[in-house]
Formats: structure tokens, C-alpha cells, sequence
């Protein structure tokens, strides 16, 4: 794959997933608490993965090894974030649960570190996340914010303002890539940007369902 193809790309599924960022309801306290939830047991595993991968990468590709320990580095202990502004909520993580479209999400980045797969496919996912937290993550964070107060959107707030950074040095690692290569990126690239939007729709169907419920019963 042609570099310029693959920046085509990127910015076609960038526009897919932050359009889907600004239609969820960060605003519906029921929504964000899932989206919470979801987002907790997803960086849970995020660190590990990254660790993983910078194990299993190519000799020739040390460069990415170093970043990939780095990344996992400013990412430790980001949960406890997520564990602050869901009590805020008055939730906790036992009784929100995970959605099936979150668990193919971060389960799946293991077969990039798997004999089966290329842990370069793993740029894929650092991209579509990345790109997106950089260019809606301080939309999300002042709707959330403003709904919900700073104190359940620390999350939120700190990956709007560190992430530009990471996706900057993420797209140059790219520039270092074969065609075959970046052929592999383009493929998880596009795989995490749609499975991000499922994710999304998955939460907002359910926190629907949930206050249709809740609106019943009232009545």
C-alpha cells in the first residue's frame, strides 16, 4: 500500500468514528457510565498488550519496540482515572456491565501478538484511538464535563490533551514501514475505527433501553 493511500484512509475512517463521538449522548449519565465501564475493562488490558507487543516485535523494528514500552509507560495506572469518575457517577464497576462489541474489541488485539498475526498490526489500533481522542476527545470531555462536573471526566481530560503527541509520533512510525506493512496497519486501522462506532451504538441502544425501562416502570 502506497503511503498517501493510507493517509487517505486514515482521515476517511477518522471522520467515520469522530462523527459517531459527537452523536453519542455523553451527556445521558447512563450512556457515560457504560462508556466508562467499557472504556475500564478495555485499559485494563491495553498496557499488557502494548508490553506484549514490544516482546514479540521484529528485530529490525526496535524503534517501535521502544516506543510500544514507552506507550505502555504514560498509559500505567490510567484505570484508576476511570475507577474515580464512575464513582462520581454513583456507579461502580461490578454493577455496569461490559458490552459484547467492547470485548471483541480488546480481545482481538491479542492476535496481533499471537503466532498468527504481525504485532505492527497493533499501529492500526494505536491510530484509530489515538486519532480520535486528538481530534474529539476535548469535544467529549467539555459535553461530559458540563453534564457530569470535572470530577467524572478525568479520563476524558487527560487524553484529550496528551494524545495529540502520541498519534503524532504513531503516524511517523508509519512512514518507516513497508508497503506490505502498512497494507497490515490499514487493515486494523480500519478494523478498531468501525468496531469503535459498534461499541458506541452498542451503548447508546442499551442506555435507551435502560430509560425506557426505568420511564415504564415510573409510569
Amino acid at each position: 500500500m502506497k503511503k498517501e493511500d493510507f493517509k487517505k484512509n486514515f482521515d476517511h475512517y477518522q471522520k467515520q468514528v469522530c462523527q459517531a463521538v459527537e452523536e453519542f449522548p455523553w451527556e445521558n449519565k447512563d450512556a457515560y457510565a457504560k462508556w466508562l465501564a467499557d472504556t475500564y475493562h478495555y485499559v485494563t488490558n491495553s498496557t499488557r498488550i502494548l508490553a506484549l507487543g514490544a516482546g514479540v516485535m521484529p528485530q529490525h523494528h526496535t524503534l517501535f519496540s521502544n516506543r510500544f514500552i514507552k506507550h505502555a509507560a504514560e498509559e500505567t495506572g490510567h484505570e484508576q482515572l476511570l475507577t474515580r469518575d464512575i464513582k462520581s457517577l454513583g456507579f461502580n464497576f461490578n454493577t455496569v456491565s461490559v458490552s459484547t462489541e467492547m470485548k471483541v474489541f480488546y480481545r482481538s488485539l491479542y492476535y496481533w501478538i499471537s503466532p498468527a498475526g504481525n504485532p505492527v498490526g497493533l499501529l492500526g489500533w494505536i491510530l484509530a484511538l489515538e486519532g480520535l481522542a486528538t481530534n474529539v476527545g476535548g469535544f467529549a470531555n467539555q459535553l461530559a464535563a458540563k453534564n457530569h462536573t470535572n470530577k467524572a471526566t478525568n479520563f476524558l481530560r487527560l487524553h484529550s490533551d496528551e494524545d495529540p503527541e502520541h498519534l503524532e509520533k504513531a503516524l511517523q512510525i508509519t512512514n518507516m514501514l513497508s508497503e506490505d506493512e502498512l497494507a497490515i496497519v490499514n487493515e486494523s486501522m480500519e478494523f478498531y475505527s468501525l468496531q469503535y462506532i459498534n461499541i458506541l451504538k452498542a451503548i447508546e441502544k442499551s442506555s435507551l433501553k435502560s430509560t425506557e425501562i426505568l420511564h415504564r416502570q415510573a409510569g
